[in-house]
């Protein structure tokens, strides 16, 4: 993968005989090219991905029972601080 910086590179800003320090004169500062990103993805993995979010449950039966005995049992445990740094995260 090959990441060009939408910058002139550094030859091009290398001082030359006569020009001021940091600018080339055989070489044309320009504005940089808008940044522009393309994502394409298979139609048929994206429908078929999204009918399997469909098939999917509501509510997972397995989960809320789990947690359900987790509590019941005493095994689940509530961390006051770390809910509220996470809750105060979250709003900025």
């Amino acid at each position: 993968m090959k990441v060009e910086l939408n910058r002139p590179s550094l030859d091009s800003l290398a001082p030359s005989h006569g020009s001021p320090a940091g600018v080339s004169a055989d070489h044309d500062l320009q504005a940089p090219e808008e940044d522009k990103a393309t994502l394409s993805s298979d139609k048929a993995t994206v429908d078929a991905l999204a009918a399997l979010a469909l098939k999917s449950p509501e509510i997972r039966q397995d989960k809320v029972d789990a947690l359900r005995q987790a509590i019941k049992s005493g095994q689940y445990s509530l961390e006051p601080d770390g809910i509220a740094e996470a809750m105060i995260r979250e709003s900025q």
